[in-house]
């Protein structure tokens, strides 16, 4: 300490003797000093020299230990790093060099060596230090104008604000009271700045002893007012205010008092001060007093109160004076925070109504940033589109801001203009001008901080624009930007699933920066660690949620994380129910979303009586419990019940949001119900409730499924004319739409975008290794494997290996499907049910039926239970084979398991399979069996009709088709027609025909070919021609096809769409017509919603829909 004391002296004689430039530097060195020693000696120097003691006994000589008493110079900062650089003689040229040409532009300077240095800190530390030394050298020399060097000592307290370097502002008051001999003039700006920069901390007793200090000095009366504002001492700062001749008080004194009324929270006091000062200087006509400037400064320190804010505003009013730009635009935001304004159009009426009541044209850039702003945050609410005036004030507000950047006058412009202006080109989704400005202002040195990037990465967020996330986080690490927790959530809900490893990164990355997981993280990290299959960690998040909560921080415990929880276990009914009494506990059970998941909970576990008492418990049923009842109805192909809760939804005129549009769309494809599905996606799109791409993905697939394969390409073309950001769970939907419509090229084309826009992720690969397998193009799917074997952020996951897995057991390659399971073990993942499906299809599909017993055994001992679709893979496998005693003996023991549950799609596979080995009695059985289940679906009773139309046995078909209690569909009716025909039963063809002319269903392509062969063979050529024209063929389609080949194909499946609905009964014959189908029902897991498309935003499983 005394060896800093001394050399302190030293420096502070060397200061007195003169000298600036490098040679200051020289001469420091041989005084061997340090420059935080000379800033210290500034201070110390100002001090001492300014003044004696004053009175009560206050020691002048403490003021310069201040800062280092209370706030320490952070040596951690200065640590030894081999890549630091500290600051040199070039920067202290440079700096020099713009001290002497561009004074104003030092601070910007300073700022924009900052972003260079790895030390930033360090880097303005010694950039200030020098300053200081070289300013009051410049000044005894009159080489600068006072007026400068006070504008840049203002500029550097201003970035000590921004820094949060307390002590080093105030050093710069210290030197700035010391520079009062040269000229230099000290203002209120000084003082707000030295307040502000303590902050943080307590500046009471920092601001208190500067008043007492100041004070003693008549010129300084006036900032010793305001220092006593600051440190609370309102008695005194009044009395003080009252020693002070009004005739030497300017407009700029009086607006000064009026800010720190504001900041200090006086509001009351402000319109009570506003009003004397109206008075008194109207009384003595003091001409020197700008009163609109000073009413106008109230408007603008009352915007934290409406109520004095409109007291000012009626002040203003009665005296007919003007307020300026800046107390219009807190008028506007002040009036824009109103809960009446919900809409742009509410904004529109309260800029209108601003304007008469202010008689202006215009209300001037802040109140236009002000409605930009507002606008912004509307649009993401309501998610609607900007408009024409919102284009012309973000251009207007951007012309403003290149002409200040052009002017190097940038440092006037407010901040507030800059974030309002990436705010509304982020809202209005014009990400490459969003980014351009950002450029622009980062090249004029005005990205400071955080606060900029944070508002790029909400808005690229918002756009699902993952490079440009992920770019601009790495641009911030790079530059040392100050990460917030906002920071963090922006990159999270960019990332979410879809990048589970680059999200755990940078959650390791944010707790080491001592920054706490905030309640609106927990939902995505939870969704994320659960797709990782990582539940410790997710009941940690959970408990770490709650136990917040508990300690006074109820927003931890939020409503979605809760529904969140409950979507990771959908069918652990011990585990959900304890969270719905969770929710209970914390009141969130008022909550739609959560009462919508609590709705799922008992739905996917069948616990009915659960349901109905949930659901009498609530006051009314909301559309989200709608839309759960009416997919809860559709899972269960209750077509009676979904159209009760239509209608009730109908009488109760419950209003159709997006989301249900979506499931009652989806709903009536299942049910094949062609109209409706057209007649609702019409009255969506019509509406004014789509507001996501993933209506357009929804609306494709319902469409695809009743086959209407131009609809589905009008819903792809529609959806890029809204310009709306294309998210990876509509490409992926779309491209399982396509192939399962076969069209390749629409496949390759959207394949092609995808990989252009969306850096590579595990779900996103998954996606084309299951496209690449399904396509039969193994080596291209081995090289995309290899691919994610490399990479970090896009490594094979458990379904990846299951959906190549898959594509080599259809092939029958039974050595590279082990070598799969093999990786996959050594990996570390687990197998499961699916796993071993697999494998019992791809053993079947090879022949080697002998591995099948000994593969069931093993899965067994490793205490994985047969279930539902492992026993229909072994039948499809034995009936393929023509094994009945195998098939027979697998039967037995189904029947015999208490374990299993015996379905309509068990009794439809059981009756297939004793078809295809002969067993036509036990066949008939089943079928008796399945038809009279509760839960039989239309799907069950088409397969029927497939089997006996197999048989040939039209007299069952007719039968059947009498039956009034049984279900008609476009299947059974073309397999019908297609075996009456083979049959010869030209009559029952005409009447089918007829019948389904009435029904609006219409002929496959196989059954006109069918029908048609057989017309033209019995010489009715004419009449073929009319049953070809209905599909678009011509005869040339049917030559050299025989009528029988054709039938074969009808048998196997009329259509695509048909053979995904009745392929699970057909487990021999024409395999390729199953492919599809089969595959999905391999890599289904009842126990696990990550299924074929993980990241389908509206699951078959009974999945809660968390559509944001």
């Amino acid at each position: 300490m005394l060896t800093r004391t001394c050399s302190a002296r030293r420096c502070s004689l060397a200061l007195q003797s003169g000298g600036g430039g490098g040679g200051l530097r020289g001469r420091l060195r041989r005084l061997g000093c340090s420059t935080a020693a000379a800033a210290t000696a500034v201070a110390t120097t100002a001090v001492s020299s300014s003044r004696p003691a004053p009175r009560g006994g206050v020691n002048v000589c403490c003021y310069g230990g201040l800062g280092s008493t209370r706030a320490p110079l952070r040596a951690s900062l200065y640590g030894s790093s081999s890549h630091y650089r500290p600051f040199s003689s070039e920067d202290e040229a440079a700096l020099a060099s713009v001290l002497a040409n561009k004074p104003r532009h030092v601070a910007r300077h300073i700022r924009q060596s900052m972003l260079n240095s790895r030390r930033r800190i360090a880097q303005f530390r010694n950039a200030v230090t020098y300053l200081m030394i070289a300013l009051q050298a410049k000044l005894q020399r009159k080489e600068m104008a006072p007026e400068d060097a006070s504008a840049i000592m203002e500029s550097l307290m201003r970035e000590c604000v921004d820094l949060r370097q307390g002590d080093m502002a105030h050093l710069l008051f210290r030197a700035a009271i010391r520079f009062r001999k040269y000229g230099l003039t000290i203002g209120f700006p000084f003082v707000r700045h030295l307040y502000e920069s303590y902050k943080r901390e307590s500046a009471k007793e920092l601001m208190a002893n500067m008043a007492h200090e100041l004070k003693a000095h008549k010129d300084m009366r006036m900032l010793a007012v305001l220092a006593y504002q600051f440190s609370g001492m309102r008695e005194e700062s009044v009395a003080l205010w009252e020693t002070v001749p009004k005739e030497t008080v300017t407009t700029q004194d009086y607006c000064a008092v009026l800010e720190g009324m504001g900041m200090t929270g006086l509001f009351k006091d402000i319109v009570s001060f506003a009003e004397r000062v109206i008075d008194d200087v109207t009384a003595t006509q003091h001409r020197g007093i700008d009163l609109s400037a000073v009413v106008s400064a109230a408007a603008v320190a009352s915007r934290g109160s409406t109520a004095a804010l409109n007291a000012v505003v009626r002040l203003a009013k009665a005296h007919k004076l003007a307020l300026s730009d800046a107390a219009v635009g807190a008028l506007a935001r002040s009036r824009l925070q109103e809960k009446s304004v919900t809409s742009l159009a509410d904004v529109h009426r309260v800029e209108a109504s601003l304007c008469a009541e202010l008689d202006r044209v215009s209300l001037g850039l802040a109140a236009d940033s002000a409605i930009i702003t507002k606008s912004s945050e509307l649009m993401v609410r309501h998610q609607e589109g900007g408009d024409e005036a919102m284009l012309q004030k973000l251009h207007h507000l951007r012309r403003l801001i290149e002409d200040a950047i052009a002017q190097d006058s940038v440092s006037d412009v407010d901040p507030l203009f800059a974030a309002s202006l990436i705010r509304g080109l982020g809202a209005m989704g014009r990400y490459g001008e969003m980014r351009e400005c950002f450029d622009l202002l980062q090249k004029a040195g005005e990205v400071k901080d955080h606060k900029l990037y944070d508002e790029m990465l909400r808005w690229y967020a918002h756009g699902h624009n993952l490079k440009e996330v992920i770019a601009l986080k790495e641009e911030m690490t790079r530059r040392e930007v100050h990460h917030t927790t906002l920071t963090y959530q922006n990159v999270f809900r960019v990332l979410d699933r879809y990048y589970p490893r680059l999200v755990e990164k940078y959650l390791a990355e944010m707790r080491s920066k001592g920054i706490q997981v905030e309640g609106s993280m927990y939902p995505t990290l939870v969704r994320v660690f659960h797709v990782l299959r990582d539940t410790a960690k997710v009941e940690q998040l959970y408990r770490e949620a709650k136990l917040k909560t508990d300690k006074g921080l109820p927003h931890n415990m939020s409503a979605a994380l809760v529904t969140q929880m409950l979507h990771c276990y959908p069918k652990d009914i011990a585990r959900g129910e304890a969270l719905v009494q969770d929710a209970e506990r914390y009141g969130l059970l008022t909550n739609e979303a959560v009462q919508a998941a609590v709705v799922n909970l008992y739905a996917c576990n069948d616990r009915t009586d659960a349901l109905h008492a949930f659901l009498a418990r609530l006051p009314h049923r909301t559309a989200n419990v709608y839309r759960i009842l009416l997919r809860t109805a559709t899972q269960q192909h209750n077509r009676a019940q979904f159209n009760a809760v239509l209608g009730e939804m109908e009488a109760r005129q419950v209003p159709l949001n997006e989301r249900l549009f979506s499931v009652i769309v989806s709903s009536l494809s299942h049910f094949h119900d062609a109209e409706g599905v057209r007649a609702y996606v019409h009255k969506a799109m019509t509406s004014s409730q789509i507001h996501t791409p993933l209506f357009f993905a929804d609306a494709a697939a319902a469409l695809a499924r009743i086959g209407d394969v131009d609809a589905v390409d009008q819903c792809w073309s529609d959806l890029l004319e809204t310009k709306m950001t294309v998210t990876m769970p509509v490409y992926n939907r779309f491209l399982d739409v396509y192939m399962t419509l076969h069209n390749m090229a629409k496949v390759q084309e959207i394949l092609d975008t995808m990989m252009r826009l969306v850096p590579p992720n595990p779900i996103t690969a998954t996606t084309v290794v299951d496209m690449l397998g399904k396509m039969g193009r193994l080596s291209e799917m081995e090289a995309i494997l290899a691919e994610m074997a490399k990479s970090t952020n896009a490594a094979p996951t458990l379904v990846t290996f299951h959906q190549a897995m898959n594509a080599y057991a259809k092939c029958g390659d039974v050595a590279k499907m082990e070598a799969l399971r093999e990786r996959l073990q050594r990996e570390g993942f687990q197998e499961n049910a699916v796993t071993y499906n697999i494998l019992f299809e791809g053993y079947g599909r090879a022949k080697r039926f002998e591995h099948l017993l000994e593969l069931v055994a093993e899965r067994k001992s490793r205490g994985i239970p047969m279930e539902e679709f492992g026993f229909v893979v072994l039948l499809n496998t034995y009936a393929r084979a023509r094994m009945p005693a195998e098939a027979e003996a697998l039967i037995e023991e189904m029947l015999g398991s208490s374990s299993i549950v015996i379905t309509s799609r068990l009794l439809a596979t059981m009756a297939a399979t004793f078809s295809y080995i002969g067993h036509t009695e036990k066949m008939q059985h089943y079928v008796t069996l399945l038809l009279a289940h509760p839960e039989c679906r239309v799907r069950d009773v088409e397969s029927v009709y497939l089997m006996y139309a197999r048989l040939r046995d039209t007299v069952r078909l007719q039968e059947l088709l009498d039956s009034p209690k049984l279900p008609k569909s476009a299947l059974i009716y073309n397999t019908a027609v297609s075996a009456f025909a083979r049959a010869g039963e030209h009559a029952k063809v005409a009447h089918l025909l007829t019948e389904m002319e009435k029904r609006g269903f219409v002929l496959s392509r196989n059954t006109s070919v069918v029908l048609s062969s057989l017309l033209l063979k019995a010489g009715k050529l004419e009449l073929a021609q009319t049953v070809l024209k209905w599909k678009g063929l011509t005869p040339a389609d049917v030559e050299g096809s025989p009528a029988e080949a054709a039938a074969g194909a009808v048998v196997a499946g009329t259509t695509a769409t048909a053979a995904a609905t009745s392929s699970e009964h057909a487990p021999a014959g024409e395999e390729s017509e199953f492919d599809a189908e089969e595959a999905d029902l391999l890599l289904r897991d009842a126990e696990d919603d990550e299924v074929v498309v993980a990241d389908r935003m509206h699951e078959e499983n009974g999945v809660v829909d968390l559509r944001p």
